[in-house]
């Protein structure tokens, strides 16, 4: 059954996907810049809606890419200033994977995915390719700076992608940008994302497995239109956290904006070369002062 919504910031930068294209990671050390991420349908649903959501992936092209298949997702959850639950009805609609629910009562909420698992072998070398090739270009500076994988000639990590937005139903209800997902490796906005415009200031504390996570790198990129994405790639820009893993990121440019990042850490219990390699993105939108 077809669901009839209004236009909306998610329509005029998302769907004309002609131009996009994916590719499939088979190893680690080939993979491409892969980004997935979840844009809503509206910034702000009326009360008592169904709200709506495109999970997409794609390169350099945000927010034009193609649908992640349903059999990726492991995890969807909408989480309120007081509640957290699952999100069931889902389907592939043209160029995305659509997420559609009806929460209970009116307020912001967070809604996060978690992709399968994927687990590589990798030389150390390999590894830190990946990290580069994926946003975590600081992440793969400090490994190869502490020398992390002296003595090992292979390293197994437990690649783990996430993807997050906020949105917003009926008027004044409760916050939900503060809370977390308990995801490995998660943005936690320090002030309210749905209120920022061009030219304010947003401040992230990232955090990997729960904890601040020191000198970490982050990036932004400004979503494309339909006609721009044609032609033109996103720019990204970098950041690096504190050390209490705060970023302060100032906002030059309305529109969707995309954080991603990238994080290594060793597998709690586990071997020397067992490691989590986790990458997270962040969507919010931007908006401009009247």
């Amino acid at each position: 059954m077809s669901i009839s919504r209004p236009q909306s910031w998610s329509a005029r930068y998302g769907r004309s996907m002609a131009a996009a294209a994916t590719a499939v990671v088979l190893v680690a050390s080939t993979a491409l810049a892969h980004d997935t991420w979840i844009i809503p349908d509206l910034v702000a649903f009326a009360a008592n809606a169904t709200m709506h959501f495109n999970v997409r992936q794609g390169g350099t092209k945000f927010p034009v890419g193609t649908a992640v298949p349903v059999e990726r997702i492991v995890d969807a959850r909408i989480i309120g200033a007081t509640s957290s639950e699952k999100i069931s009805e889902m389907g592939v609609q043209g160029a995305s994977l659509q997420l559609h629910h009806k929460p209970a009562a009116a307020g912001q909420y967070l809604i996060v995915i978690g992709l399968v698992p994927r687990v590589f072998r990798e030389t150390p070398a390999g590894v830190i390719r990946f990290l580069k090739a994926e946003g975590g270009s600081l992440e793969a500076a400090r490994l190869e700076r502490e020398n992390t994988f002296a003595g090992l000639d292979s390293v197994i990590f437990t690649h783990g992608g996430y993807a997050s937005t906020i949105a917003e139903i009926g008027t004044r209800g409760p916050r939900a940008f503060g809370k977390t997902a308990g995801i490995r490796l998660e943005f936690l906005p320090m002030n309210d994302p749905s209120r920022v415009n061009v030219g304010d200031t947003l401040h992230v504390r990232m955090l990997g497995n729960g904890s601040p996570v020191a000198g970490i790198g982050i990036e932004l990129a400004t979503g494309l239109d339909s006609a721009a994405a044609a032609t033109t790639s996103v720019t990204r820009v970098s950041f690096t956290a504190d050390a209490k893993g705060v970023v302060h990121i100032p906002l030059d440019k309305a529109g969707p904006v995309m954080l991603r990042s990238a994080y290594a850490s060793r597998k709690a219990g586990g071997a020397a070369r067992e490691w989590d390699v986790s990458r997270t993105t962040f969507v919010f939108n931007v908006g401009t002062k009247r």
